[in-house]
């Protein structure tokens, strides 16, 4: 239920359940005070009583009524009024007789009513009305009829209603009173569970809000409502988990930034240490040879190389990182470039001994052109291809590029026979300065940032890479860009 038909409904029942709540106390207490709802009936008018034209009283004056047509002077037979005594006690009824101003006749009750307080003759009441007569109120039915001789003949059938008059006197104070409670409890309390269906759900968002201000973000909260609030829990509950997600991979880049400033610290220090030493050797005249002297030079270079290089690696990453380096796309056939560029590698592969293939797997008039950074992405092949040299253990070591084509995409498979790489460390090989070689000794060297370069390379051509590996077996990685048909480029 909303929010806004809970206080709708709690509006109606403020208004109604005081109203209910009224009508049967003032029930009960008129049933407390007269002894029977009933009994008020006979005080109230005709066109209030319950029985209506049921009522025995009226039954009597309709007889009335009847015999001063039909028998008036038997009505004014003392015989006969005699024989209404006990009728008119049983229905607490006093009936009284006016001829002209004075009174003919009246029950013993009625003795002390001053006819001059009367209704007037020609005022004839068949319905019962409360009338004030004296410092009493009576319930008077009337009825005017005249004598064969010309006499005003009125007829009087009356009860006290004094007992109705002053139970409203004495009670309406109480009544109103009640009233005034039972609206103010009832509001109170409509209220109370109102606000408190609100002021709930309020008080355990922000006891959530300050566990998030403190920094805990364990703390969850449910709220199995389908209102107002349960929308906002579930979206507060959405927010939680978003900023633990992202209180998380904050923590795992603090970890990285920690990590990447360590391995920095090793791999610069390493080749500089070298050097010192080389220099120092120089200096101290360890190197008294001219031989010496030129591989101790010699060396330093190399050393000074690899520092240039790993600065270089770490310079194109960092801005990678920050996403701040500029890529000139153009389309590209990609059978062409890898051809070209495959032909460009084979010297290096002669060089180190490495028998490399090229296997183009599609059809020849096939969809082969994509989008690319000519030299970045000569980079990824490149820094794939030296990764792959650093670990050959084979005696007979191999290289095999292969070009796959679909509707959407094109595959690049290099493939190597070297020592493959654990099951466990194929998740990290593109984290920052992961090395498979744990031991990151001078003879695998490198920065661990090649393979890193190369997925944020290809993560800017919108396209994926992955690692399939098996130990002593070999490495294949797969590298897969989508076709480009959109955009004026330069095409090759």
């Amino acid at each position: 239920m909303s929010i806004k038909l809970r206080l709708v409904l709690s509006n109606i029942a403020m208004i109604t359940i005081p109203i209910i709540l009224f009508f049967f106390a003032s029930l009960l207490l008129t049933i407390v005070f007269l002894g029977d709802f009933r009994e008020m009936a006979s005080f109230l008018p005709e066109s209030h009583n319950y029985h209506k034209s049921k009522q025995q009283d009226t039954l009597l004056f309709l007889e009335l009524k009847e015999k001063s047509v039909v028998q008036p002077d038997d009505l004014l037979s003392m015989d006969y009024l005699k024989s209404l005594d006990e009728r008119l006690n049983d229905l607490e009824l006093g009936l009284l007789i006016r001829i002209d101003d004075n009174i003919y006749y009246s029950t013993a009750d009625l003795k002390k009513v001053n006819t001059q307080e009367l209704p007037m003759f020609g005022t004839e009441k068949s319905f019962r009305s409360l009338e004030e007569v004296g410092e009493n109120t009576y319930a008077i039915k009337q009825h005017d009829f005249f004598l064969s001789d010309g006499s005003e003949i009125s007829l009087f059938l009356m009860r006290d209603a004094s007992p109705w008059n002053q139970f409203v006197k004495t009670f309406f104070p109480i009544l109103f009173s009640l009233c005034l409670l039972i609206l103010i409890v009832t509001n109170g309390l409509l209220t109370y569970f109102v606000s408190k269906s609100i002021i709930g759900p309020i008080n355990r968002l922000k006891k959530a809000a300050k566990y998030i201000e403190s920094g805990n973000l364990e703390h969850s909260i449910s709220l199995t409502r389908n209102d107002e609030f349960g929308q906002l829990t579930k979206a507060f509950e959405e927010m939680r988990l978003q900023l633990k997600a992202s209180h998380m991979v904050q923590k795992q880049y603090e970890e990285n930034r920690k990590e990447l400033i360590a391995h920095i610290s090793h791999d610069l220090k390493t080749p500089i240490t070298s050097i010192k030493g080389y220099v120092e050797g120089i200096r101290d005249g360890i190197a008294d040879t001219p031989e010496k002297r030129d591989l101790y030079l010699k060396t330093i270079y190399t050393k000074a190389v690899d520092l240039d290089h790993l600065i270089d690696e770490l310079f194109l990453f960092s801005k990678l990182d920050l996403g701040k380096v500029p890529f000139d796309f153009e389309k590209v056939n990609m059978k062409d470039y890898l051809a070209d560029y495959f032909e460009e590698l084979s010297f290096l592969l002669e060089n180190h001994s490495v028998e490399a293939s090229l296997n183009f797997a599609f059809k020849q008039h096939g969809n082969y052109e994509v989008s690319i950074d000519r030299d970045k992405f000569k980079r990824v092949l490149g820094n794939i291809i030296d990764n792959s040299l650093k670990y050959m253990d084979k005696e007979k070591k191999e290289v095999t590029f292969s070009l796959f084509n679909t509707l959407d995409h094109i595959q690049i498979v290099i493939a190597d026979n070297g020592p493959g790489i654990l099951e466990e460390d194929i998740p990290l090989i593109f984290n920052q300065f992961y090395r498979a070689e744990k031991s990151r000794n001078k003879l695998t060297g490198g920065s661990g940032l090649g393979l890193s370069i190369a997925r944020m390379i290809v993560d800017e051509h919108k396209g994926t890479i992955k690692v399939e590996s098996k130990p002593k077996i070999g490495t294949k990685i797969t590298i897969s860009l989508p076709h480009n048909t959109a955009g004026e480029v330069k095409t090759v």
